[in-house]
């Protein structure tokens, strides 16, 4: 399923919380999970939670491959009201974001590394789904180009990004930014995330819903 929203208008919202762009697009899909779960009469007393890779590639840094580690952040999929639920997501990562700066530059591949161990040995020891997971869902937002893009004349309307799921991770969300819009890509096991598609939807009233709570 996907969705795309003019980053614009996150970015208003960002701004009028005192937030970043990527606690904006937390604010949605946690807004838009809690209601998807809602219908289904299962919302957890608990909120769910996200693990976002975060680049941690110095400014100076032009090597080849990626340089990323994770930071937990909390969904809000508790909190009814908007505002509030923006309030806790912004909390939450800066928390995880303060974290990672204290810690030095030598000891991020070994944070990584233990972070990330229980969900890697689930996936190889086939245990997947039947331990309690790390997070409940990644959920990653990709910088893309800001200008549009043609092909033989063609003009490239939308990047929608297709991610992977696992055992235990039947649902994985990831957006990328292009030409003025926010692309989400929602992907998600159809017997586990049944009628993904509303979530799409759902996340498209929700900004409607903080824009109300906020603007």
């Amino acid at each position: 399923a996907t969705q795309q929203f003019p980053i614009e208008r996150l970015k208003a919202l960002a701004q009028a919380a005192d937030a970043t762009l990527n606690d904006v697009v937390l604010a949605l899909c946690g807004a838009a999970l809690r209601r998807f779960l809602l219908e289904l009469g299962e919302l957890p007393e608990k909120p769910l939670t996200a693990g976002i890779p975060v680049s941690v590639r110095p400014k100076d840094d032009d090597t080849t491959g990626n340089a990323i580690t994770f930071i937990i952040s909390t969904l809000g999929t508790d909190i009814e009201d908007p505002r509030e639920r923006m309030e806790a997501i912004k909390a939450s990562t800066r928390r995880a974001k303060e974290h990672l700066q204290e810690l030095p530059r030598q000891a991020l591949m070994q944070y990584t590394i233990m972070l990330m161990a229980p969900y890697m040995l689930s996936l190889l020891t086939g245990i997947g789904g039947r331990t309690r997971p790390m997070f409940n869902i990644t959920i990653s937002n990709v910088p893309g180009p800001d200008k549009p893009l043609f092909f033989r004349g063609a003009e490239l309307l939308a990047i929608y990004p297709a991610s992977i799921v696992t055992h235990g991770q039947a649902l994985n969300i990831t957006c990328q930014s292009y030409a003025g819009t926010m692309d989400f890509g929602f992907t998600g096991c159809h017997s586990s995330v049944p009628s993904l598609q509303k979530l799409a939807v759902y996340a498209s009233e929700a900004l409607q819903e903080l824009e109300a709570a906020l603007l």
